[in-house]
């Protein structure tokens, strides 16, 4: 759809690339912990990865802020302009974070095996990840599959100036609802001073029914 607007408003519709990011909690190894597709404009190279994933790990809150550290190590190279972070959890707070990292040795992990990792030796925190990514203006838009997660993702979205909305993953409109989001925010970065007119011409040709 993004590429269908694209080509049809004279714009490149290879002017984007996405990548996926797939993260869980500290009952994960670290090869499990933060899986990566390649960043790609093809969408059949990115449902080739999302077909390889399991769901599995998770271990209460979710793993918020290793995915966000990663996507903070990508904005240095001026890759990134915005973030869509689906969860069902909070992020772990603090603690959660010493804790958990502390306590993985009853999955044979623990402090020892982390602090050894190249990748995770150093704890991280989505508060001080975020922060990061408010310097560099970097929209963070959010959905909830599950209530207990609402008030953290919407703090996550308003503090940096992102959406956030309740993701019905068992739905028809739920599907509809994340693809429009993620094409809309999409057409706006990449149109630039044309981004709204993308965005408009997006529902035109997709939202029948679109109320304004």
């Amino acid at each position: 759809r993004i590429s269908t607007i694209l080509k049809e408003n004279g714009e490149s519709s290879n002017s984007f690339e996405m990548q996926f990011v797939v993260y869980r909690n500290y009952d994960a190894p670290a090869d499990m912990l933060l899986q990566t597709s390649t960043w790609e404009s093809k969408p059949e190279n990115l449902r080739n990865f999302m077909e390889s994933i399991k769901a599995d790990y998770g271990w209460g809150n979710e793993a918020i802020e290793i995915g966000l550290a990663h996507v903070n190590k990508e904005t240095e190279k001026g890759s990134v302009s915005q973030v869509i972070l689906i969860g069902d959890a909070p992020a772990n707070t603090k603690e959660e974070v010493q804790i958990k990292r502390r306590d993985s040795k009853q999955y044979k992990l623990g402090d020892d095996y982390w602090n050894n990792n190249a990748l995770y030796s150093k704890s991280t925190y989505y508060e001080d990840e975020l922060a990061h990514l408010k310097e560099h203006n970097i929209p963070v838009h959010t959905f909830y599959v599950d209530q207990r997660a609402q008030q953290n993702l919407l703090q996550i979205a308003t503090s940096t100036g992102g959406r956030c909305e309740k993701l019905d993953i068992n739905s028809q409109r739920g599907s509809s609802q994340l693809t429009d989001l993620v094409s809309e925010e999409v057409l706006r970065k990449a149109g630039g001073s044309k981004g709204d007119m993308l965005v408009n011409a997006y529902r035109a040709k997709f939202f029948k029914y679109y109320i304004q």
